[in-house]
């Protein structure tokens, strides 16, 4: 099969799925049950049905809402059509309504969770309503949800007897937290009564769908779906198992933290009513002014850009990552490795990545296995020869992060040398360095070379290295394994390694500037 096929069988499944979305998202809204539609073709229930009855019964059972365009109807039949052309439509309808048959002589199968539990539509508003209400009222409905620290449905619970997610329009208006009361106008109030009113068969609405208003509010916020909020797996900052490198400001914070032995969850529980994890900036910055860190001043803003939260629209911070960063005790793994690496990135910095180069080759002489692997006393006896000094509790640190069967993985320790950036860190690189970058994170290094200026290299700027020797030093420390595949990663890692002793205007200084 060649690369053209292969490409179109990847689209078309990547159509397929998306269209299946939507059909889901009708299906669910409208309680519809959309294998009926198709049973009035396939009598004998064979599952199958020719394309044009396939066609015919979907449409009825949308309601003629959803029209398909060429490229989806191909794509629909490469994934359930049979050799004979024949239309599988149960496997169809059972991606569409995501259920899984025969589980009760499957009990080891994996249940996938619903994918949307609301089943309650949204009316659709005039065209200005509707704009003033995703601009204005939503954004203003979650901004003061998260403040308040409450979650909508609560509210509502003690009217909704029958726990149908619906309730009366007096009820909707007694139920309806004050700080919303407050900050609504009555137009706004009267959006809501249209978006969530709920029409019963003889065309009347007296309800109020408060459960499809809490979803809308909850939407793409973890602090705002439960109470319980984010499990102890989401707020880790060593998912991968990395090393982070901490900048020169994080240092000084976790010094101070240590000395005065600070206990900070607390603190911040205070301020986190719904013990999520999260709090927003100002309060973070409060909170480590409570704990004295107040002289710190200025740069609590620039600590709590580096723990930001990824899962929310405000830069809500991840407080919980910062207290375990900094109340790590100086005697943990963590720590020495952290202390460890940080020595050896300086003595490394004059080498350049010609040095992980070497200690990568005197590692290999070792590995017999070629796996990445060496013996402990393999190990032991390779880091003396390149030039690095450890402690019997440094190595015995070393060989509890990097140990596998009784083999260090030196691998991944020479690509821990190499170091990881932080979050901000990480999207200043991925910004500077976005022409350069393909959608699969690929790096384009000639056209990178193009608008290299070698000038602005770290390196170069104090001293280690020549400017003719910026960008061979670029290209071999993002690509370790010299496989001629040159990835974000690599670079990312790459920038970590030559910049850990710059200070964060600094870094910004330089990654802005060397390919501008």
């Amino acid at each position: 099969m060649d690369t053209g096929t292969i490409e179109l069988t990847e689209r078309m499944a990547q159509v397929a799925e998306a269209l299946e979305a939507k059909v889901h998202r009708y299906v669910t809204e409208n309680r519809v049950r959309l294998e009926s539609f198709f049973f009035a073709y396939d009598r004998l229930r064979h599952r199958h049905i020719t394309r044009a009855q396939f066609l015919r019964a979907l449409n009825v059972s949308l309601n003629s809402s959803l029209i398909l365009s060429r490229e989806e109807e191909l794509a629909l039949f490469a994934k359930y059509s049979r050799d004979d052309g024949m239309i599988n439509y149960l496997a169809f309808s059972d991606n569409c309504t995501k259920i899984q048959r025969g589980l009760e002589t499957r009990p080891l199968d994996h249940v996938f969770e619903e994918q949307m539990v609301d089943n309650h539509p949204r009316n659709h508003l005039p065209p200005k309503d509707e704009k003033h209400f995703h601009e204005v009222l939503m954004p203003k409905l979650q901004q003061i949800a998260r403040e308040q620290g409450f979650v909508i449905k609560m509210n509502f619970f003690d009217f909704d007897g029958n726990r149908n997610g619906c309730v009366t329009k007096g009820q909707f208006m007694r139920a309806l937290p004050d700080k919303y009361q407050i900050a609504c106008s009555p137009y706004e109030i009267d959006i809501l009564w249209e978006r969530y009113r709920q029409f019963d068969r003889y065309g009347k609405s007296n309800d109020v769908c408060y459960h499809a208003l809490h979803k809308d509010v909850s939407e793409m916020d973890p602090a705002l779906t439960l109470p319980d909020g984010l499990k102890d797996a989401d707020y880790r900052v060593d998912k991968k198992g990395r090393i982070p490198v901490l900048s020169e400001l994080e240092r000084r914070v976790r010094r101070v933290a240590r000395d005065r032995g600070l206990l900070m969850i607390p603190f911040f529980d205070d301020f986190d009513k719904l013990h999520t994890g999260f709090v927003t900036p100002n309060n973070f910055t409060r909170v480590c002014c409570t704990l004295g860190l107040d002289h710190f001043g200025k740069e609590l803003i620039e600590l709590s850009h580096i723990y930001a939260s990824v899962h929310h629209r405000d830069h809500w911070v991840n407080y919980r990552a910062f207290a375990a960063e900094m109340e790590t005790p100086a005697t943990s793994v963590r720590s020495v490795l952290q202390d460890l690496f940080d020595r050896l990135r300086r003595e490394f910095g004059a080498r350049g990545s010609a040095g992980l180069h070497g200690l990568l080759a005197a590692f290999g002489r070792s590995d017999r296995g070629g796996g990445g692997c060496v013996s402990l006393q393999d190990f032991k006896r390779v880091l003396p020869q390149c030039g690095v000094g450890v402690s019997d509790r440094e190595m015995d640190a070393l060989f509890s992060h990097f140990g596998k069967r009784g083999e260090v993985d030196y691998a991944a320790f020479v690509r821990e040398l190499r170091g990881c950036l932080n979050k901000l860190r990480e999207a200043l690189v991925r910004e500077a360095f976005a022409d350069f970058t393909s959608e699969v994170g690929g790096i384009d290094m000639r056209a990178l070379q193009q608008r290299f200026r070698p000038e602005h290299h770290p390196k170069v700027m104090d001293g280690s290295i020549s400017a003719g020797e910026a960008f061979s030093d670029m290209v071999e420390g993002v690509d370790l394994e010299r496989t001629g595949q040159f990835t974000f990663d690599g670079l990312s890692d790459y920038w970590s390694f030559v910049t850990s002793s710059l200070t964060q205007a600094q870094f910004e200084r330089c990654v802005r500037s060397i390919a501008a």
